[in-house]
């Protein structure tokens, strides 16, 4: 799969030192990879924490894991927390400060996880790289089995078609920030792109009422933000799915 391939490659190129931050979750931004400051950690890990609704007794599965960034981030919050994610090249990086049990090797939509398992599952910067409405279906669907009744899924991060136009201008805006304020090199997801898939909000919509599950579309945490800037927007939105 070409698309695995790609995570294997971007993997193999940090050697486990871009672990400790967002590098192999932003992977668009630079070679050296940006560290985000502090204030934006924490923007991004409230929207997260506020769309899983976690508290101490859960058990939580990040599905689409990569490095375990966000996974060490949320497991003090939480009963158990696993990581999961297709390429054995990010799990490599993942091992130097999660334990080994608590990482597994799988594909989403085939998850090799129980049904009703966790009380909580993210997939968060994932679906982003599913072009075909097919697998996004089959994604969610399959997610959601390994959810507990009472449970919910957060899927964070999708791109919103019809905000397009205002992602590629805040993008831009962004870029000429981190020119001023970073040694920036040159970006390596641009070197080696990956399309990303735009998600019609109303097609999404229809399946999830096919499917008749309960759902909530939120903004999501906005991943250009710096002092100043909106700490959500619209055009990126995170999914909420709620196990009854």
């Amino acid at each position: 799969m070409k698309l695995k391939g790609q995570f294997e490659d971007w993997a193999e190129f940090t050697g486990g030192k871009f672990s400790d931050r967002q590098w192999l979750l932003a992977k668009w931004e630079v070679s050296d990879g940006i560290v985000w400051p502090t204030e934006k950690v924490a923007v991004m890990m409230r929207t997260i924490q506020d769309g899983l609704d976690l508290n101490r007794s859960h058990s939580l599965a990040d599905l689409g894991c990569g490095g375990g960034w966000i996974l060490a981030k949320l497991s003090p919050q939480v009963r158990t927390a696993v990581g999961l994610d297709f390429s054995w090249n990010m799990l490599q990086n993942a091992f130097g400060f999660i334990p080994r049990e608590r990482l597994v090797q799988g594909a989403i939509g085939s998850l090799p996880f129980r049904s009703e398992t966790f009380d909580r599952a993210l997939c968060y910067f994932v679906l982003i790289n599913m072009l075909d409405d097919d697998d996004v279906e089959q994604s969610i669907l399959d997610m959601l089995r390994i959810v507990k009744k009472g449970g919910r899924l957060l899927v964070g991060q999708l791109p919103d078609k019809a905000g397009s136009p205002d992602y590629d201008r805040a993008k831009t805006e962004y870029f000429d920030y981190c020119r001023k304020h970073y040694e920036s090199g040159t970006s390596l997801r641009d070197k080696n792109r990956v399309a990303q898939k735009l998600f019609d909000i109303p097609v999404l919509k229809a399946f999830l009422s096919r499917a008749g599950v309960r759902y909530e579309i939120r903004p999501s945490f906005n991943p250009f933000y710096r002092p100043g800037a909106p700490q959500t927007v619209s055009w990126r939105f995170d999914l909420v799915v709620f196990k009854d």
